[in-house]
């Protein structure tokens, strides 16, 4: 049975228009970091290879999950038969939970390598990182599969115009990819920015000494080796951990937008899918709510890209490149690099 539509033609042209935007924008914006990531060799590395896995889990979402989206939510049912609906169903399930289980592995990432600079490359080793993106394509996988085998099952929600897993059906299966799927990765990427944070106060004050303060070691120091050593020294070490303290703090910066980017987008979708389990709540709630929060949750991979592209200088770079058609060696960027930090 199909619902009835009451919506006029403009609420109908701006859902599709802004269904449009995203998915453009999501890509555009993620065959952009996997194009630069290609490219650019400098930017071939640990980190890069986490965000170009969350690159492509976004980058599949947008392309196939989202357009059916919007042309569901313009015709206002299923036009695409029951079985594509049950694959859409998965594909959608599996990408989102990807992109989210990706947005944790790069804190993590973050984490060691700020936390424990040294220990990084031991610590964070090409099999390591191999064996993290396996565990979250897998993980996201087997929770999209579950309905296929009984727990829950795949249908057409008018009210999100889209295909997904059937949250008021199974209590169990709602709260067990609420649980698995949103709040762990939340948890992760909590955990992750408190502490960078708090070790980019602890260096503030190391490098931020109060104005008159001369530490005894100093003064040893200055007794003990002719002064402009010392000088020339203390100016470098200052200079190196104030560069150190101006990455962290960035990083810093990076993970509290993609918390908050994250919270924004997906908090409310999971809130609708707690709803959707009380019949009270489901009725009284209205359908444009459901369906608002299902484009925030997709607008999430099309900000994916502007948070970890358009922040980092070398992505910024590559991305001009790219656009501007614009060949450059790996030697160039990394004479240009150096020219930046000298």
């Amino acid at each position: 049975m199909v619902s009835e539509d009451t919506r006029s033609l403009i609420a109908i042209a701006i859902q599709a228009s802004f269904l449009l935007v995203i998915i453009l924008s999501s890509l555009m914006g993620n065959t952009l970091i996997l194009l630069a990531i290609y490219r650019n060799h400098s930017l071939r590395c640990i980190t890069s290879f986490f965000i170009a896995n969350l690159a492509m889990a976004d980058f599949l979402l947008a392309l196939l999950g989202m357009p059916f989206t919007m042309a569901s939510s313009i015709t206002y049912h299923w036009i695409f038969g029951d079985i594509w609906c049950k694959i859409n169903g998965m594909l959608n399930s599996i990408f989102c939970i990807a992109s989210m289980l990706s947005l944790a592995a790069v804190s993590i990432d973050r984490y060691v390598a700020i936390i424990k600079p040294l220990q990084y490359p031991l610590i964070m080793t090409p099999p390591v990182a191999l064996g993290m993106v396996t565990y979250v394509w897998l993980h996201a996988i087997i929770c999209a599969f579950l309905p296929v085998f009984g727990w829950s099952n795949y249908a057409y929600i008018t009210n999100e115009s889209i295909c997904t897993a059937d949250w008021g059906k199974n209590f169990s299966y709602t709260l067990f990819i609420f649980a698995f799927s949103f709040f762990t990765p939340l948890i992760i990427m909590a955990y992750c920015y408190f502490h960078i944070l708090r070790a980019a106060k602890k260096q503030s004050k190391k490098i931020s000494p109060r104005v008159g303060e001369i530490r005894e070691e100093t003064l040893q120091t200055i007794v003990a080796v002719p002064v402009p050593a010392v000088t020339s020294e203390k100016a470098d070490k200052e200079k190196e951990a104030k560069e150190k303290f101006r990455r962290e703090t960035r990083a810093a910066k990076t993970l509290l937008i993609v918390m908050g980017t994250f919270l924004f987008c997906w908090a409310p979708h999971f809130i609708g899918m707690t709803c959707l389990l009380f019949e009270e709540c489901k009725r009284s709630w209205p359908d444009e709510y459901f369906a608002t929060t299902t484009w925030l949750a997709m607008l999430n991979s099309g900000c994916n890209p502007i948070i970890y592209g358009v922040m980092n200088k070398k992505f910024r770079q590559s991305f001009k490149d790219i656009i501007m058609c614009t060949k450059r060696t790996n030697r160039q960027y990394g004479q240009r690099e150096a020219g930046r930090n000298s």
